[in-house]
């Protein structure tokens, strides 16, 4: 999905996760700074999935969209929204993918 819209994606964790090598994939191996490098790295522009409460939290705090892993919009009042319905018809993907492809969509769309 990001290589067909030519987007790079950074793979922050705590541990290796044997991500393939692609030109469109950087890793940062963070141990367990793992949330105080994404925190830190992270800025308005960007789109970050996790599911930790405590760091959406701090994300949505400066402006940054963030997603759940299952496809969930996190907002700082109610938590992880309902899944998001797909704008796209996308049965043979997740709606993860599906949920992420329109996100990035309209980012490009209004030149985010």
């Amino acid at each position: 999905m990001a290589q067909r819209h030519g987007i790079a994606v950074v793979l922050v964790t705590a541990n290796d996760m044997g991500a393939p090598f692609e030109p469109w994939l950087t890793k940062v191996v963070a141990g367990a700074a793992v949330h105080d490098a994404i925190d830190a790295e992270a800025g308005p522009r960007d789109v970050v999935v996790t599911d930790d409460e405590a760091l959406a939290l701090k994300l949505l705090a400066k402006k940054i969209s963030v997603l759940t892993t299952r496809g969930q919009r996190w907002t700082a009042d109610e938590g992880p929204q309902p899944f998001l319905m797909p704008k796209s018809p996308g049965h043979y993907r997740s709606r993860f993918e599906t949920v992420l492809d329109d996100e990035l969509r309209e980012r490009l769309r209004s030149g985010l």
